[in-house]
């Protein structure tokens, strides 16, 4: 017995002169700690009834067409559920200027019910930040407010500006050809100078590669509108990774502890051809909307912004321009396969992502090695076609990065207060009134569709034709510039790495606002300028 005590002493001091020769292994281990939040549950374990979509809006961080006439707004009957809880996946785009982007709850028409924005990887535009869009309540319904980037002021505090209504955009297409064959239309616009509006006459601007122009724009809120000045933003190779919509059922969207984590990605390539626009939600959506019915409702495909001069397409007239000395009849193509695609369902892509992968299944072997619309992430990132890099990020660092996306959230809140109605007027009931509400657009869906949501083998409702309304410019409460001045200021970051672009965008046109500011007596009589007192 004494013996085996000695031996036990021995050896239990030799592990402490181990332990305490090797200070490094002690502090390794004490710095593993247990995460004090659990991991997002794998996507193929999501909750029952829930659906990986393969079509849908993109995410409007990560493009959206510019509205150039005032569109009748979409008004739904209910109210969006509250936010989800979203980490970022693990397979992050190499480069210090992409940020996470969360995801937001938006409309869809053929469930009669709301579908999840997954969030995206956002290579940034230089210098700007994002100012997320929210659902505010007007009246009985909720109308969704475009989000926008903005630009970073110089002075430390960033401050947001409504305005007056602007005067109707007289002018949107020019009226000959480019003077050189790298240039591209920007449409007018009216600036908000010396309490007044004075127009800046639509330009011509030479296009760079990798680089797209979002002209300026106005964005409506029952406050004043927000004015989004033109920037240079990246081509849709280089904007980062767009994650698929989903589809969760009400009792999923309140489960205790349930984190969604993306992990189906849209191919950037595909994305093109099977792109549409949605003037009127402000929205790109993508997949399976060739029905003629769409087309009444008012998503178009992204080629018709060439006739239906209601929008500015900044991808199309990028792709357009891109493609036109190796295809010059890129354009024409792009209409023929989408009629080809109207005509035939079976060249269309699945609705969602088990229906995709179904419809892939079938096809030929000679077909298989076709790129498909949506794949998971992990095999995205492996492709030697992907244009970007990846990177493998840490459980910690998807964390740190799901808790910063929490300022867009305060932002959006932010947002809400400021621009909420404070009294409903008489004209502002009647504009609700006058605006149909979409679900009654919709032949409703049977009862058994709406508890079961699997739709794979249920076809979309048919969206009821119906004429464009005349539309009246919204009201709004401001007659003089009101500030708002955001809290936490924006951090700045560069450009993300790319393989074919360089890292700084193009020189601004000297065409916006510099060029008007110095010279404020531009168009201070006749049509070039309307002042305010006339609004």
């Amino acid at each position: 017995m004494n013996t085996n005590m000695f031996l036990f002493r021995r050896a239990t001091l030799a592990v402490a002169l181990v332990l305490l020769s090797d200070p490094v292994r002690i502090s390794a281990q004490q710095a593993v700690q247990p995460e004090t939040n659990p991991p997002p549950m794998p996507s193929e374990e999501l909750p029952a009834g829930s659906q990986i979509l393969a079509s849908g809006p993109v995410h409007e961080a990560f493009a959206k067409p510019v509205s150039l006439e005032p569109q009748d707004p979409i008004v739904v009957p209910k109210q969006p559920p509250a936010n989800l809880s979203e980490m970022p996946p693990s397979e992050k785009p190499d480069g210090d200027g992409i940020v996470w982007v969360p995801g937001y709850w938006a409309w869809d028409a053929d469930r009669n019910d709301f579908i999840w924005v997954s969030g995206c990887w956002r290579n940034t535009p230089p210098q700007t930040y994002w100012v997320p869009g929210h659902w505010l309540q007007i009246g009985n319904g909720w109308e969704w407010l475009s989000g926008f980037w903005k630009p970073i002021a110089a002075q430390p505090q960033q401050e947001i500006e409504y305005l007056p209504a602007p005067p109707e955009t007289v002018e949107s297409q020019p009226s000959e050809q480019p003077p050189q064959p790298d240039q591209i239309w920007v449409p007018d616009c009216w600036y908000w100078i010396q309490d007044q509006y004075v127009r800046r006459h639509g330009y011509w601007i030479t296009q760079h590669v990798g680089w797209t122009w979002v002209p300026a724009h106005y964005v409506w809120t029952p406050r004043g509108y927000l004015f989004c000045p033109g920037l240079w933003d990246h081509d849709l190779d280089n904007r980062g990774v767009l994650f698929t919509p989903a589809y969760f059922p009400p009792e999923a969207r309140v489960l205790a502890g349930f984190v969604f984590c993306p992990s189906i990605c849209v191919d950037l390539d595909m994305l093109r051809q099977n792109l549409f626009c949605y003037p009127r939600y402000r929205h790109y959506f993508f997949g399976d909307y060739y029905d003629d019915s769409y087309r009444s409702f008012g998503i178009y495909p992204w080629f018709q912004c060439q006739t239906s001069h209601t929008w500015y397409d900044p991808l199309f007239v990028y792709d357009r321009w891109h493609c036109q000395r190796t295809e010059p009849h890129w354009a024409e193509n792009q209409s023929r396969e989408f009629e080809e695609r109207r005509s035939n369902r079976d060249l269309r892509p699945g609705r969602t992502y088990t229906e995709l992968q179904a419809q892939t299944a079938r096809l030929p072997l000679n077909r298989r090695s076709e790129r498909p619309l949506v794949q998971s992430v992990k095999s995205y990132a492996s492709s030697q076609s992907t244009p970007i890099k990846f990177e493998r990020i840490s459980t910690v660092e998807r964390q740190q990065l799901a808790v910063k996306a929490t300022d867009v959230r305060t932002l959006r809140d932010q947002r809400n207060r400021w621009e909420a109605p404070t009294v409903q007027s008489a004209a502002g009931t009647a504009a609700i009134t006058r605006h149909p509400v979409v679900a009654t657009e919709t032949r409703q869906v049977s009862e058994h569709a709406a508890t079961a949501p699997d739709v794979r083998s249920t076809p979309r409702p048919v969206l009821e034709a119906r004429q464009p309304e005349v539309v009246r410019p919204q009201s709004i409460r401001v007659t003089r510039p009101e500030r708002e001045y955001i809290p936490n200021p924006p951090r700045a970051v560069g450009p993300a790495e790319s393989r074919y672009i360089a890292k700084e965008p193009p020189n601004h046109p000297a065409e916006e606002r510099s060029r008007i500011e110095s010279n404020p007596g531009r168009g201070s009589s006749g049509a070039d300028s309307q002042r305010n007192s006339r609004r």
